[in-house]
């Protein structure tokens, strides 16, 4: 029992649905869920234990220690790690049988001089500029891998605009799928498709799909969406104070909202320290009994108020919809990130420790 009733609540079925969704809408390519940063704030472990009894065979995470979190937990399906290792770190990811992503010449003489050599994915930077080698390197790259020892499994690249269908970013994608496909590549394993492509399809799948942010049930982008997609994560509260306030009387940190009538606000027991946003401080907006309620004053670190005044009887301890369904209505990721100038992405992933995650559906 958490002592104000504050949860994420993490419906499984849902993240099983959208992942055999791509199954499906990307047959024969097979999905790669993509868990890094805790599951996009899902939970990682308990999302990975149930994709991979449900038949995913390969997950990929940002960094070496979100694998071995895995491998602690029990799921001995393969793991590719998409970002930076030391190579002091190489024996780890050999010993659990964890995939590394080799990208610059630079990586790869320091990785050589290891004596251990991981199997392997060669990132091919086709317009993104972050990581990999370029197209016209990949041959040379791959071929001194395996000179150095490494066994080269896989090849993939990453799209820069894949969550937009404006023409000229469709242009740009298409533009990075031939650079990636004209290599022809000696691979067992290829992969370009994200959740955007993968919901779009304005590309071929290769032989995975990583799909991350759509696996949760949230849009790719603002022009890329697909209806089947059913959100996971909802998070909850109570009400845990309601007072009457008179004309004149101000709320919270800075004084930024004076009340002009007689109103009734509730205190929730949420704050920036668990990831809301304080950028919704006098713009966001609950659930209560069903009815938006909009946020007075500013969002502190640990609570905030909003105003009940048009709602009978609340009281402590009702619920309050932080995202998520209420009624019929509803507060979605996207929503929150529109008001506060971000992407979905952010919404969930900032969810702190401090909220617990209760999971729905895990007798799947």
């Amino acid at each position: 029992m958490e002592s104000r009733h504050t949860y994420a609540v993490i419906n499984v079925r849902n993240y099983l649905h959208n992942l055999r969704f791509f199954a499906e809408h990307c047959s024969p390519a097979k999905v790669m869920p993509v868990v890094k940063a805790n599951a996009y704030g899902h939970g990682a472990v308990v999302l990975a234990k149930a994709a991979e009894r449900s038949g995913f065979d390969f997950f990929a995470v940002a960094f070496l220690e979100e694998a071995l979190e895995l491998r602690k937990h029990g799921i001995r399906s393969e793991i590719l790690v998409f970002n930076y290792i030391h190579p002091d770190m190489f024996h780890l990811a050999w010993r659990e049988g964890i995939t590394i992503t080799l990208y610059s010449w630079e990586q790869l003489w320091q990785a050589s001089k290891s004596p251990f050599k991981p199997k392997c994915h060669v990132k091919i930077d086709t317009g993104m500029r972050r990581l990999g080698v370029y197209p016209s390197e990949a041959v040379d790259f791959i071929n001194a891998a395996r000179k150095a020892g490494f066994e080269v499994e896989g090849a993939y690249t990453h799209l820069a605009v894949a969550d937009s269908l404006d023409e000229d970013d469709v242009q740009f994608t298409i533009q990075q799928y031939q650079a990636f496909e004209e290599l022809d590549l000696d691979v067992k394993i290829k992969h370009v498709c994200n959740s955007g492509a993968s919901v779009s399809r304005v590309i071929p799948c290769f032989d995975y799909v990583r799909i991350g942010i759509a696996s949760y049930g949230l849009q790719p982008g603002k022009t890329v969406t697909h209806p089947e997609l059913k959100p996971v994560l909802s998070w909850k509260t109570i009400v845990s104070q309601v007072k009457n306030i008179k004309p004149g009387d101000t709320v919270s940190y800075g004084r930024t909202f004076k009340a002009s009538t007689e109103m009734t606000i509730a205190t929730i027991p949420v704050g920036y320290a668990d990831g809301y946003w304080r950028q919704l401080s006098n713009k966001g907006y609950v659930l209560i009994h069903g009815e938006k309620c909009p946020i007075v004053g500013r969002v502190c670190m640990d609570q905030f108020m909003v105003d009940v005044t048009h709602l009978s009887n609340v009281k402590i301890g009702d619920e309050v919809v932080l995202i998520g369904q209420q009624g019929d209505k509803t507060i979605t990721a996207e929503e929150i990130a529109d008001m506060v100038g971000t992407i979905n992405y952010e919404v969930t992933c900032r969810i702190s420790e401090r909220v617990p995650r209760v999971y729905e559906g895990l007798e799947l």
